[in-house]
């Protein structure tokens, strides 16, 4: 009887597995489609969320195979992710620069304008790339390899490797509040804090199984959106950097209008992160 159970259990959990993966291997496949077409801002959004999830598939399976390649197993999605991450950055730093221009009832012309040629330079590089590899299966090999591993595995497995995931992200967090001068706890914080959701998504939240794992999302999730903010902050900042990089301030007549623009978006960035901090702290203890 108990094996029957267990065996049970098994299959009810190797199932949300699969469902999920065959789930967002569909929304790649439609918004790649879009984005090709048209590419709309939700669409290269939704694309890369779809294989943000796939990834977070991956990570398991490295913690399930230690010898599992994820780099091989997602072949030329890498630079596909890649090239569509540079035309999604150029929009959102669009989109955050009008809400900036709004509140400061000033215009950034030549910067919004350096932020358009940008996105088409993005684009092109994009298209360019789709035109050497239009016979390329950007999902097969990682449909066939995830498929294969997940079905030798054991449910207890899975469930030990989820909460290693959700132990490194809480070592991540207390490592953040020793020493809390370095954004790059707060890169790592995000990206482990999205993989942990990602996954939490397939599994039955009331699992019994994992329980740290949902009680933990739950303390940490109301950091996710600040940290989404201080994110684009932290971009926002370096194309800025980049635009103002061969302009000399005694030559450059709007150079005054970017300084304040620089300085908005460090003080908005720096709020974000002593926030995230503060917020941590009194969640976690």
């Amino acid at each position: 009887m108990v094996d029957y159970l267990c065996a049970e259990i098994f299959q009810k959990m190797l199932q949300r597995l699969l469902s999920y993966l065959d789930k967002q291997l569909v929304a790649f496949d439609i918004n790649f489609v879009i984005v090709c077409d048209s590419f709309n801002f939700d669409a290269i959004h939704d694309m890369r969320v779809a294989v943000k999830r796939m990834r977070a598939l991956m990570i398991l399976a490295e913690k399930l195979q230690p010898s599992f390649n994820s780099a091989e197993t997602e072949g030329e999605l890498k630079q596909l992710f890649r090239l569509s991450g540079k035309m999604r950055d150029a929009q959102v730093q669009q989109s955050l620069l009008a809400d900036y221009a709004e509140k400061l009832n000033i215009s950034f012309g030549e910067y919004d304008l350096y932020l358009r040629n940008f996105e088409k330079k993005s684009i092109k590089k994009f298209t360019s790339y789709l035109k050497v590899n239009t016979s390329t299966d950007f999902t097969g090999n990682l449909s066939q390899t995830l498929t294969d591993l997940f079905n030798k595995t054991e449910s207890a497995q899975i469930v030990t490797a989820i909460n290693l995931l959700v132990d490194e992200l809480l070592a991540k967090v207390r490592e953040m509040n020793d020493d809390q001068q370095h954004d790059e706890h707060l890169h790592e914080i995000r990206r482990k804090l999205k993989q942990c959701n990602y996954l939490l998504s397939v599994f039955d939240k009331n699992d019994p199984g994992l329980p740290r794992l949902n009680e933990t999302l739950q303390l940490l999730e109301k950091a996710n959106n600040l940290l989404g903010e201080w994110h684009d902050h932290d971009v926002a900042r370096e194309f800025l950097f980049n635009f103002l990089s061969n302009k000399n301030h005694d030559d450059y007549p709007g150079y005054s209008r970017y300084k304040l623009l620089l300085e908005k978006t460090g003080e908005r960035k720096h709020f974000l992160h002593m926030e995230i901090i503060g917020m941590m702290e009194v969640e976690l203890g």
